[in-house]
């Protein structure tokens, strides 16, 4: 079939809604979010239409600093997959994100979606870090007994939260990424900084956390800084921290190694894989 590619426009949405519901067996997150994109100036959703103007597949766009772009949430409509759709909407979005200065554009997939990697790999990115993520229910008794646990801590500790984190294994397995929810991006000291202004910086005898609540009663890590011996206790700080703010969720993400993988599995979860591709522009 024919179709062309160009820029989502607000009247797309009522089209869009209804195959993009129940994309997983939890639904999705596209119906939600996407009229905030297509009126966000800073984000690009990308369309592709058929031959009666129907939108019939979507991928969003974004800027995460002045040189990484991002590329997320592509959806086909199922009577219309395997049409070349996918790879069209891609080199639209790292167009759109060179023309704004990108000099990299990333993307992730599940590690256990061979079709959407080998796409990937066709489209010539290459596999920058695997990471695992996993999800906690938080619940009365979720605690541990009272011993030193996670505190905010001082812009003073940023130095050495970083020095410590850029020497580590999680910094080089995370080829120094840091996760913002289901975006990836270079880490900077200014993310420690701005964390410790905004109370979402923390520290422990384990180590060093970077996590906030993007919405009420969940918590999420965006970065970690901990030993392998140090880990499983910090994820029990993590634990004991998301019962403290009755949190009824965390969710942790962290460079897959054997050891964290371990931790994770060993403190009640049951860690996924994501793997995190770059495309060098």
């Amino acid at each position: 079939m024919s179709f062309t590619v160009r820029m989502a426009r607000p009247e797309d949405v009522e089209h869009i809604v209804p195959w993009t519901a129940d994309t997983f067996d939890w639904g999705d997150y596209v119906p939600d979010r996407l009229p905030g994109w297509i009126e966000d100036p800073d984000s690009a959703v990308v369309v592709c239409v058929d031959e009666s103007g129907m939108p019939v597949a979507l991928a969003h766009a974004l800027m995460l600093s002045k040189t990484e772009g991002w590329l997320e949430a592509a959806r086909v409509h199922p009577d219309h997959k395997r049409s070349g759709m996918g790879s069209a909407m891609n080199h639209a979005g790292v167009t759109w994100a060179r023309e704004r200065g990108a000099r990299v554009v990333r993307l992730a997939t599940e590690a256990d979606n061979e079709a959407a990697r080998r796409q990937v790999e066709a489209l010539d990115y290459r596999q920058t870090s695997s990471w695992v993520h996993a999800r906690y229910e938080i619940g009365p008794g979720s605690a541990k007994p009272a011993e030193p646990g996670l505190k905010p801590a001082p812009r003073s500790d940023v130095d050495a939260a970083w020095m410590f984190w850029s020497t580590s294994d999680l910094a080089h397995h995370g080829r120094g990424l840091i996760a913002h929810g289901w975006q990836w991006r270079k880490a900077a000291p200014e993310n420690l900084t701005t964390a410790a202004g905004e109370g979402d910086f923390y520290q422990s005898p384990a180590g060093w956390v970077v996590a906030d609540m993007p919405e009420r009663g969940r918590i999420r890590t965006l970065w970690l800084a901990t030993t392998p011996n140090e880990a499983p206790r910090l994820l029990a700080d993590l634990i004991d921290l998301a019962s403290q703010k009755e949190a009824t969720e965390l969710t942790i993400k962290m460079p897959n190694i054997p050891w964290v993988a371990e931790a994770l599995s060993r403190s009640g979860a049951d860690p996924k894989e994501v793997v995190v591709y770059s495309l060098a522009l």
